[in-house]
């Protein structure tokens, strides 16, 4: 039998995420006490947020369903989570084939006129799933007010934006060409028209976006990933020139036609192993 969790939807979602943000931050510290899920871990954080997801309103409309698909493999909504690879799988499709580019990743409610690819997947949905593959994030829950970004990205803010820390993530996509399945991570796409090169190959950050007031900002603003510096934004892009709103557009060589359906994966890297200390 299918076991399911089922939560509230995206805009309940965030109401939790801030009744949570007290917690001690929940949101970003992963807690020893956890609950287990058939072969899922839950952290005791996110088991408080299943609880205040299902006593959410009963006006809410009933978002995606968890389902146990496999041994540490889940399906919430569109989005396939390995506990055990650390990976985050679903659909997108792209959504710009030239032109510059301040998004990786948007919502159709986003800031489309500038985003390499988009997805009927919501932010919180992502963030969620995230959490419980053992993310942390930047942990900017609520920044100081000096340091809140606008709700467009400018050359101002960009030239005193903080610089993000977070997980280390593999980003990448998946698409058939004539028959064939092609497979390259997100950077290929992308090119710095400074140097007239793609963007060089490597991690992003998985910095896990923060509140404005009340919202949960990925959410309200549909921005998953940005390759301008973003604290909005669930990734950041951690490379030079992600201060510079000007230099980075669309691969044209490498990316295939507006619409084309993609698979986009996030992987967790491991941390790397300490190695033991030598006794002399």
């Amino acid at each position: 039998m299918t076991k399911e969790i089922r939560s509230s939807k995206p805009e309940a979602r965030s109401r939790v995420l801030v009744a949570l943000r007290t917690f001690h931050s929940s949101l970003v510290i992963r807690h020893s006490l956890v609950i287990s899920h058939s072969s899922l871990v839950i952290p005791r954080s996110l088991a408080i947020l299943l609880i205040f997801a299902a006593c959410a309103s009963a006006a809410d409309t009933a978002a995606p369903t968890m389902r146990e698909i496999g041994p540490g493999i889940f399906q919430i909504g569109a989005i396939r989570i390995d506990q055990k690879k650390r990976t985050a799988s679903f659909p997108g499709k792209v959504n710009m084939a030239d032109g510059n580019i301040e998004y990786v990743l948007v919502t159709a409610e986003g800031a489309t006129h500038e985003s390499l690819l988009n997805t009927e997947v919501q932010p919180a949905d992502l963030h969620f799933s995230m959490l419980l593959l053992g993310a942390k994030g930047a942990g900017i829950t609520t920044p100081a007010p000096g340091d809140t970004p606008p709700a467009q990205i400018n050359k101002e803010y960009l030239a005193h934006a903080p610089k993000l820390d977070g997980d280390r993530i593999q980003f990448s996509v998946k698409w058939n060409a004539g028959g064939a399945e092609k497979t390259a991570p997100v950077e290929d796409w992308i090119i710095n028209t400074e140097t007239n090169k793609p963007a060089p190959r490597g991690p992003w950050l998985y910095t896990g976006s923060m509140f404005r007031g009340e919202r949960f900002a990925a959410q309200a603003e549909g921005a998953f990933a940005a390759v301008v510096t973003y604290p909005a934004a669930l990734i950041n892009n951690p490379r030079k020139g992600n201060d510079n709103d000007l230099i980075w557009a669309v691969n044209t060589k490498a990316v295939p036609p507006v619409d084309t359906p993609v698979e986009i994966k996030i992987k967790i890297e491991s941390a790397p192993e300490s190695k033991p200390e030598h006794k002399k």
